[in-house]
């Protein structure tokens, strides 16, 4: 892997946060990206990636995202990942409930070319949905 894998981890984690540059997923995924943890109606490859960002970030307007650990081998990188959100659009079916919410997971990222080939997720949407649809705090 020619690039550091911190900065590759912060521009993964960022490509979900809504203040991500333009065309930063262009940049970061190849366009026959395989994202073996694919979303329910998630298409194929990169436009498959930017439909489930732009689904999150229609629900979470305000969603940011942060890198907290990242561990490199190989042509492979693990992100721990944590991100926060307030819910302002639907969530699998559950209206705009404007709650503020926490997720976290752990992605692996295969690259090739300086770009996500693949990609395997993890995310604790059980506790997100709990957030969303469980009693007021």
């Amino acid at each position: 892997m020619s690039r550091d894998p911190m900065a590759l981890a912060e521009e993964y984690a960022l490509v979900w946060d809504v203040r991500a540059p333009q065309g930063l997923a262009d940049r970061l995924f190849a366009a026959d990206v395989i994202d073996h943890n694919a979303q329910p109606g998630q298409g194929p490859g990169l436009d498959g990636v930017r439909q489930v960002i732009g689904v999150y970030h229609g629900a979470f307007p305000d969603l940011t995202v942060t890198a907290d650990d990242v561990v490199a081998s190989g042509d492979r990188i693990a992100v721990r990942w944590w991100a926060t959100g307030t819910h302002h659009g639907d969530q699998l079916g559950v209206a705009a409930t404007h709650r503020k919410v926490q997720l976290t997971g752990i992605d692996i990222l295969r690259f090739a070319d300086g770009r996500i080939v693949e990609r395997w997720g993890e995310a604790n949407g059980l506790e997100l949905m709990q957030q969303i649809t469980g009693p007021e705090a």
